[in-house]
């Protein structure tokens, strides 16, 4: 009897542990689990350049014949208490050129179950000079609290999920700026799935919804997610022989990536990086390009593969191009591989 009674305290016991740990067990909402999907999936590094050669073979050779900007996108979570919890980091630039920043903000992404969205608090840096450049150095970030930015009523982009797409944008006639006849609101939408981001914005006459301002006719800009790749280039010595010395090491991303540089023998050149469309095959094609002078020179040489893979490389004879993924044995195998140069 005495043991019977044991038993029956044991499970008791058991039980109200079990209990007690249920009550104590976080339980999250599906608006809560595609807000920690999607920053999971966003950050990265995405680019359009195969946009604008789709927009060139239609007649769109450049933005005032309808084509779009040429932007980079890199995005990257970061650790701001001061914020919040889910916050990225966005830097964008136009043109192929770092320098040139198209958009620099801090994105605050909560879940918001009275809109049944995912609410997204667009961030205006009060010093973003002093910070770009925080995608590739987090530590620029470190310390910094609420008094470093500032956001505009209205302007909270509500994202929900379409299909395969977590998709939203900002309410209708609410992100509102300027004065009388010069009142006017934007419009800015965004689209985010495994390996793409899209977006497209416009600004239109408060009173009237003319639009003021808009690119591509507001179609969208499709960014694909870039992968990033560690490339050698190699010379032959002075005195002859196979492209056995390397000259360059740099990174660079198949989505447009470019790096100019120049040969022993005097001429400019720029190796270019791409996930061309091939129309013959109608598929996606992964392709270096070596060029004389620049992007619009004549090819000197190129080479293709398969758009998932993870090395590609080309051997003319006056030099040698190896480019592999970008992981951190994949550099020291090709410092080995060059322990001289």
């Amino acid at each position: 009897m005495k043991a019977h009674r044991k038993l029956m305290a044991s499970c008791i016991t058991a039980a109200l542990m079990h209990t007690a740990a249920a009550a104590e067990e976080r339980t999250f909402t599906l608006l809560e689990r595609e807000l920690e999907y999607l920053v999971s999936i966003w950050p990265g590094d995405y680019d359009n350049r195969e946009q604008l050669a789709f927009d060139a073979s239609v007649g769109k050779k450049d933005m005032d014949s309808g084509g779009h900007l040429r932007v980079h996108a890199q995005i990257r979570r970061v650790d701001v208490p001061a914020l919040g919890e889910h916050v990225l980091y966005v830097e964008e630039y136009k043109n192929n050129d770092p320098s040139s920043i198209f958009r620099q903000r801090l994105y605050i992404l909560s879940a918001d179950e009275a809109e049944k969205a995912i609410r997204l608090k667009l961030m205006f840096l009060k010093d973003g000079k002093s910070i770009l450049g925080a995608h590739d150095d987090p530590e620029l970030l470190a310390g910094l609290t609420s008094d470093a930015v500032s956001s505009l009523e209205g302007c909270d982009v509500f994202i929900r999920r379409d299909g395969d797409w977590l998709a939203g944008g900002m309410k209708h006639k609410t992100c509102l700026f300027g004065q009388g006849a010069q009142r006017r609101y934007s419009d800015y939408q965004l689209r985010v799935t495994q390996g793409q981001y899209w977006f497209r914005d416009r600004i239109l006459n408060a009173a009237t919804d003319e639009v003021i301002e808009q690119v591509a006719e507001f179609s969208w800009h499709q960014l694909e997610r870039a992968r990033w790749f560690s490339c050698m280039i190699d010379f032959p010595k002075p005195s002859g022989g196979a492209p056995t010395v390397t000259h360059h090491y740099v990174n660079m991303h198949d989505q447009g990536g470019t790096f100019p540089f120049t040969h022993p023998d005097g001429r400019d050149m720029v190796l270019t990086m791409r996930n061309n469309w091939s129309y013959g095959m109608q598929r996606e094609t992964f392709v270096i390009v070596v060029q004389q002078g620049d992007e619009t020179g004549p090819t000197l040489v190129y080479a293709w593969g398969n758009p998932g893979a993870d090395r590609i490389g080309v051997n003319p004879g006056y030099l040698r191009v190896q480019c592999d993924l970008n992981t951190p044995q994949q550099v020291q195998l090709q410092h080995w591989l060059r322990p001289d140069s």
